[in-house]
C-alpha cells in the first residue's frame, strides 16, 4: 500500500488516519509506504494523480478517476480526504472479493 503526498498537503495524516482504520478494521496487515513527492517531474514519473493518492498493489484506489497527474490537491468528492467506504472497496478489490455497490 502507497499513499503518495505533496509535502505541504495537510490532508495527507487525516488521509493516512482513514487507510489506517481500514486497514485495521479490515485485517488487511501491510505496511504503509508513505511517499513524498517533491516536484511535478516526480509526480510525472510516479503517475501521481494528486495529493494524495493512495495506490494498493500499484492500482489507484478509484480506478473510475480520471483526474491530471501532479501534486495539486485531489478532490475525493466531499474533499480532498479519501473517505473510507473508498478505501475499504479498494482493500477488497485486492483481496479479491466481489462485492455489491453500496447505496
Amino acid at each position: 500500500v502507497e499513499l503518495l503526498f505533496a509535502e505541504d498537503d495537510p490532508a495527507v495524516m487525516a488521509a493516512r488516519q482513514n487507510l489506517v482504520e481500514v486497514l485495521t478494521e479490515d485485517a488487511f496487515e501491510t505496511p504503509i509506504q508513505m511517499v513524498a513527492v517533491n516536484s511535478a517531474a516526480d509526480a510525472e514519473l510516479l503517475g501521481m494523480r494528486g495529493s494524495p493518492t493512495i495506490r494498493i498493489d500499484g492500482a489507484d484506489l478509484d480506478p473510475d478517476w480520471d483526474g491530471p497527474i501532479g501534486t495539486a490537491p485531489r478532490d475525493y468528492g466531499d474533499g480532498p480526504v479519501p473517505p473510507k467506504d473508498l478505501i475499504r472497496r479498494a482493500v477488497e478489490r485486492a483481496r479479491g472479493w466481489s462485492h455489491a455497490p453500496r447505496a
